[in-house]
């Protein structure tokens, strides 16, 4: 059965909109004459901004300007004038699916394990030993049955945004150096590694193969990144660190990260976003695992983790502090290993 206008709805974090792109891909390829719309958070209406696939995205700010049951049903309304035939529906949280299910959308098709799976037409079994991005793919491949599946992780970058990047490098005098991207942050502090490990790494990568070193994040981030940049021992201009945390916009973010050569982070969204664009990546795994699902995904990465741990893993994204005070899950992994991951890479 053709669905002439889809809704999909995802409304959590940057990675988690980023791993459904090739959902959408799917959806656009498999439903060729059908019109996608996707509801999203404002940070992930900036990052699917310009992807074909898309003929409109809808803004919902739920933690900001849209916050609130008044809001909320300001938003059903919404959903519901545009008419849509079908929603799919890969966020699992009760919200997403009374959106949804009170917009009058007859046809909805959801995970078994969402808070509201009761709401759905279709429910399809989330399966824990796959990724994220297999699990929302199997919305479109059981649920509706495509078969033309596309697995690519997939972002779209303008002219505008091509153009900061090569203004950004050229004004730090980067022309042809081999370039590392580190993204030391995250929203949760128990995925951070250390700062004087990124800083010995830098240092390692710098000294061995005239690398420049760009580090990433948001403005909550700059404190860090300022730590990493002077802690590291190298000096020179062509070595030093350049900090771009807090001086972009995330498709200017996604722009620099696409020029990197190498990209070293932890398991947050600009992980994601450097395998959107095939980067050689190191992603540092503290207390999450990748048989959750939310691991890189692509070709061409090492995850380095303290691998035998029984407190692994102690949270779904992993919680603001350790549970158990030792924070071992980070504290033990050393710069040497990242540096080897980084060396079988390049």
């Amino acid at each position: 059965m053709q669905s002439d206008k889809i809704l999909v709805i995802q409304t959590a974090f940057i990675g988690d909109v980023v791993l459904i792109t090739p959902l959408l891909e799917t959806l656009a390829k498999g439903l060729p004459t059908a019109k996608l719309t996707v509801v999203t958070t404002p940070a992930g209406g900036e990052i699917l901004a310009g992807n074909p696939a898309i003929s409109q995205i809808i803004v919902y700010d739920k933690k900001g300007s849209d916050r609130g049951i008044s809001k909320f049903f300001e938003m059903v309304e919404k959903i519901k004038r545009e008419g849509f035939d079908l929603a799919v529906i890969p966020h699992r949280s009760l919200r997403s699916s009374l959106l949804a299910y009170l917009a009058k959308i007859p046809r909805r098709i959801g995970f078994d394990t969402s808070a509201g799976a009761f709401l759905f037409t279709t429910k399809i079994p989330y399966q824990r030993d796959k990724h994220e991005v297999e699990r929302n793919l199997d919305l479109a491949r059981l649920g509706l049955g495509i078969k033309m599946i596309e697995q690519r992780l997939k972002i779209y970058l303008g002219d505008k945004e091509k153009v900061f990047a090569q203004k950004f490098l050229e004004e730090h005098g980067i022309k042809d150096e081999f370039l590392i991207g580190f993204a030391p942050g995250s929203v949760w502090g128990t995925k951070r590694w250390l700062a004087s490990g990124y800083a010995q790494v830098g240092d390692e990568l710098s000294n061995t193969y005239g690398a420049r070193v760009i580090i990433f994040g948001s403005k909550d981030d700059a404190v860090v990144a300022e730590q990493i940049r002077q802690t590291m021992k190298t000096s020179t201009r062509q070595a030093s660190a350049i900090i771009a945390a807090g001086k972009t916009n995330l498709k200017e973010l996604s722009a620099l990260i696409a020029r990197c050569n190498l990209f070293v982070c932890n398991d947050t969204a600009p992980m994601h976003i450097a395998m959107a664009f095939n980067v050689l990546t190191v992603a540092i795994f503290g207390p999450t695992t990748l048989n959750i699902g939310f691991g890189p995904y692509g070709e061409n990465f090492v995850v380095v983790e303290r691998a035998g741990l029984e407190c692994r893993p102690c949270n779904l994204h992993g919680p603001r502090q350790c549970p158990k005070k030792h924070f071992a899950c980070m504290n033990e992994i050393s710069p040497q290993e990242v540096i080897r991951a980084c060396q079988k890479l390049k």
